[in-house]
């Protein structure tokens, strides 16, 4: 479900870790293996439950070995030198270690800083020598493998000319296995059948036209997804076919069968149709099939068509809707004039400021300049954060700050999926918060008398309230955004490709942030949301709950984690780790760094802290003596 994308797709190591976080790291060889070896790897390889990699491409390569019957212990202690060494997999019953390493053809590593960068180049060379003084094989993959996607092709050859044994496991027995130990198993999948039937049957296309589509060499981006496709589509087509066949047997329809009947009834009858115009209200969720439909009437009818949306708010392409219908207006209509409606009364102007930019950064998004008459708020956006252990507390202290601030009498609360609030509701008999689904009803202890309702985002659309709180706003598979929603499989149904990532989840946010008639809350966990991270770092003057500038220390390697303060277990002596460990395992001695945080003008890569010389104090880099970079003091 998961296409790996090399590092060369992301501006940093950190954007590719965000992009990744919430993707489920466990091999098929921890989720397969009896629990008393998933014990012994957790002790002998430190990894957080059972065997967890730390990429996809790292992922592939796990799970290739394993359903090939190829033996692998991961990041297993190199066991000769002086310093600490994990090779990513040990192949044991051959005396082989594999490293995957995150270059281009060019050896380089452009995702890193040029000071990074170097050093990365310079690990690469020092590990290859470190096998070749103690007389290990060491076998090598790369991030361009993936990228052509080559990857296993080259791992089989390299591994065939080891004489490598391959011995292929039982498919079906392996499916089995998974299944029955994760729960959730299949969600994804399911997701995503839903909304090719739901594409299929709005586009009105056939078996044999969805199969050309998939299995065409020239809408395929490469070989890899060519062959995903296929795959994809042996079980997807008989999936529609079963659905297709069942209502025919009850003798029913649904929501596209019954849009595309009606047009082919117009146009096998050719009714007279007398009208002047079309109107059609929020266009922006226009169907394929809906289009048709009108389309249809318009020729038989001459009538002027008149369409008002917003494309900054198309959000359901689940059910079916094309935003290039909308966006490509001219290519589908023939000569049209454009008009925009940009004065708004909902938000006050800062907060237009503040979404208008952030939706914009889609270059496929109509640019527009909405404004607002409405005083404007000095803080439109507040970030709360709080752990699992006081989430209530905190959702409880929002609504009373709403209310003491702004004397709220209607706040709607939104949830990227519908079982969002489950996070915020104790299950004990005296828990404060009762949701009553069937009417959308928050009813919390205290605040009886204020009209509080809880929603999907989906389903606030076009809704207002005096203020909105946003939750779920985490990094993580079923965060916000959601990560399983843009599979790129389903640019083939549609009129255009986005290629832009998130680009409908970055709309669905959009619309969260804009329901609001004075503030937006945003309930942050400890994993904090790629959506609400961007917020923060485009707009230093947003602050949180204790009105604290939420400025922090970005980890100079990855480029996105922040520096937190952590222990080492053997002195207890305290460090700064990034958030990102392990994946980015960047660490810094001097905690002052928090406190006086100047980046280094030389290598971009280091911190500039206090040190002694012949001549006094001075300010020097952390990546002395590579960088040699100083500030004088006096």
């Amino acid at each position: 479900m998961n296409v790996p994308e090399e590092h060369e797709s992301y501006d940093s190591l950190g954007e590719k870790l965000d992009t990744e976080k919430g993707v489920d790291f466990q091999t098929l060889k921890s989720k397969c293996e009896p629990e008393p070896l998933n014990k012994i790897a957790k002790a002998l390889l430190d990894t957080m439950q059972g065997e967890k990699v730390k990429s996809v491409e790292e992922l592939t390569i796990a799970n290739f070995l394993y359903l090939n019957g190829i033996e692998y212990e991961y990041e297993k202690p190199y066991p000769f030198g002086d310093t600490m060494y994990r090779p990513d997999f040990y192949l044991k019953d051959y005396d082989m270690y594999l490293e995957h390493f995150g270059v281009d053809e060019n050896n380089r590593a452009k995702w890193l800083t040029p000071f990074n960068e170097q050093k990365y180049v310079e690990e690469m060379v020092l590990k290859r020598k470190t096998h070749e003084t103690h007389n290990t094989k060491l076998l090598e993959t790369y991030s361009y493998y993936n990228r052509n996607n080559v990857l296993f092709d080259k791992l089989k050859e390299m591994l065939e000319n080891e004489n490598v044994v391959f011995k292929p496991r039982d498919a079906k027995s392996i499916y089995t296995k998974v299944t029955d130990n994760d729960k959730n198993f299949g969600k994804e999948i399911t997701k995503l059948i839903e909304t090719f039937i739901s594409l299929c049957k709005s586009r009105q296309l056939d078996y044999d036209t969805i199969t050309c589509l998939f299995t065409d060499r020239k809408k395929a981006y490469n070989e890899f997804m060519l062959e995903r496709q296929g795959i994809f589509l042996k079980f997807a087509l008989q999936i529609l076919k079963k659905y297709d066949d069942t209502l025919k047997a009850i003798s029913e329809i649904d929501f596209n069968d019954m849009i595309n009947c009606a047009t082919d009834l117009i146009k096998e009858n050719k009714p007279q149709y007398a009208y002047q115009h079309i109107i059609i209200d929020e266009y922006q969720d226009i169907s394929y099939s809906r289009f048709n439909l009108i389309k249809e009437i318009r020729e038989l009818s001459g009538a002027r068509l008149i369409c008002v949306g917003d494309d900054w708010q198309s959000i359901y392409r689940f059910a079916g809707s094309d935003i290039s219908l909308f966006n490509n207006f001219e290519k589908y209509v023939g000569k049209y004039e454009r008009l925009f409606i940009e004065q708004t009364y909902r938000n006050s102007q800062s907060l237009i400021d503040v979404t208008s930019k952030y939706i914009q950064k889609n270059k496929k998004q109509i640019q527009k300049n909405p404004k607002s008459k409405k005083e404007h708020l000095e803080n439109p956006i507040k970030f709360v954060y709080y752990s699992q252990d006081n989430a209530e507390n905190a959702f409880i202290s929002e609504i009373q700050s709403l209310i003491d601030k702004n004397d709220s009498k209607h706040i709607l609360v939104l949830g990227r999926h519908s079982f969002d609030i489950n996070e915020f509701i104790k299950l004990t008999p005296n828990s404060k918060i009762k949701y009553y689904e069937r009417n959308d009803k928050l009813e919390i202890k205290g605040f009886e008398d204020i009209d509080i309702k809880y929603i999907t985002v989906h389903k606030s659309k076009g809704l207002e309230a005096d203020n909105v709180i946003v939750l779920n706003l985490k990094n993580h598979l079923l965060g916000f955004p959601n990560k399983m929603t843009d599979d790129p499989m389903l640019s083939l149904l549609l009129s255009d490709d986005e290629g832009y990532r998130f680009a409908e989840e970055r709309r669905l946010f959009y619309v969260a942030l804009t329901r609001t008639k004075n503030e937006v809350v945003l309930l942050i966990p400890t994993d904090v949301s790629l959506f609400a991270e961007e917020l923060i770092k485009d707009n230093d003057f947003l602050f949180t709950a204790y009105d604290e500038n939420l400025n922090k220390t970005i980890c100079p390697y990855c480029q996105t984690g922040n520096l937190v303060i952590r222990h080492r277990s053997s002195r207890g002596n305290p460090f700064l780790g990034c958030s990102h460990y392990p994946s980015c395992n960047q660490t810094f001695n001097n905690i002052e760094i928090l406190e006086n945080t100047i980046l280094c003008s030389g290598c971009k890569s280091g911190f500039m802290t206090k040190r002694s010389g012949k001549f006094g104090h001075f300010l020097g880099c952390t990546n002395y003596p590579k960088c040699t970079n100083t500030i004088n003091l006096q």
